[in-house]
């Protein structure tokens, strides 16, 4: 497991982060206190907080130095939707701000400065930064170590040494680029991946990545990888709507698709992905009724 990144002064209580089930646990107890909560950091993980805590009717902050939530992940036009969806919701979102140091007293939290010179006041504060991959072990060994453990497309790191899961890089041959991938999925189908080589199957690990995340009464989907400079088309649907469907075109192929609350046809579509469908060939889509989201 990756261990989590952290800001000075983490070790103040009402800091959390969430990365065991300890954590959870912990983090759940706080919140059932009723306190004012501040999220610092935008990705999947920090969003998918926000919005539980929102949920239960605490008062949330969101802290990102992105100008819009997910960024990463999914560019400016998804991420101003998820902006808006949490907005819409009662989350306060402070975007293109840094933090600039957690206050405390008495050896707890008690607020977030931000780069600005703000300082939001917070009971809890939970840490969403991501991670760092677990490597420091393998220092000397001869390994490649740059952002976790670097293999070829069979997961082999070196003769007899397979890697899977969120600290191996490696090149994936469906779409010509080495990854790393910090999801449930990938981490259960690249242990399998590597189990098989290192038995003898050669076979290159070359998946269509897939991740959701649920957040308030919205199910975002995606598969495939989400270059920043790709081209973006909704396909169907309409984000007004509620509910609709994305695909990403980079080097003149489809190579990602999102869905927003169309779980029956971000799957279907999800074939021009397998299939290195033509970008400018990319015309017709499949005609579905919007899926029921329960």
């Amino acid at each position: 497991m990756c261990p989590p990144r952290h800001l000075p002064d983490s070790d103040l209580a009402g800091v959390h982060v969430l990365r065991t089930l300890d954590d959870a646990l912990g983090l759940r107890a706080a919140l059932l206190t009723g306190p004012r909560v501040v999220v610092v950091g935008a990705g999947f993980l920090g969003t998918e907080v926000a919005a539980a805590a929102r949920t239960m009717g605490l008062e949330v902050t969101v802290v990102e130095p992105e100008p819009v939530p997910v960024r990463r992940p999914f560019g400016d036009r998804i991420g101003a939707l998820v902006a808006d969806l949490h907005r819409d919701h009662g989350t306060r979102l402070r975007c293109g701000t840094p933090v600039r140091r957690l206050r405390g007293a008495g050896g707890r939290v008690t607020g977030v400065e931000l780069g600005d010179g703000a300082m939001l006041p917070a009971d809890v504060v939970v840490l969403a930064l991501g991670s760092t991959p677990a490597t420091r072990w393998l220092t000397g060994s001869g390994l490649r170590l740059r952002d976790g453990v670097e293999c070829d497309a069979l997961c082999r790191a070196a003769p007899g040494i397979y890697a899977a899961g969120d600290v191996a890089s490696w090149h994936n041959p469906q779409f010509g680029t080495r990854m790393r991938l910090e999801h449930r999925m990938n981490a259960t189908e690249q242990a399998m991946a590597a189990v098989g080589n290192l038995l003898g199957d050669a076979k290159p690990f070359a998946p269509v990545p897939y991740f959701w995340t649920d957040q308030y009464d919205t199910r975002i989907q995606a598969y495939g990888v989400f270059p920043p400079d790709a081209d973006v088309r909704i396909v169907h649907g309409d984000p007004v709507d509620g509910y609709f469907a994305a695909a990403y075109g980079h080097h003149g192929r489809v190579v990602g698709v999102l869905g927003w609350n169309t779980p029956r046809q971000v799957r279907t579509l999800r074939r021009l992905v397998v299939e290195r469908a033509s970008w400018t060939a990319f015309t017709v889509v499949p005609v579905l009724r919007p899926a029921t989201v329960n």
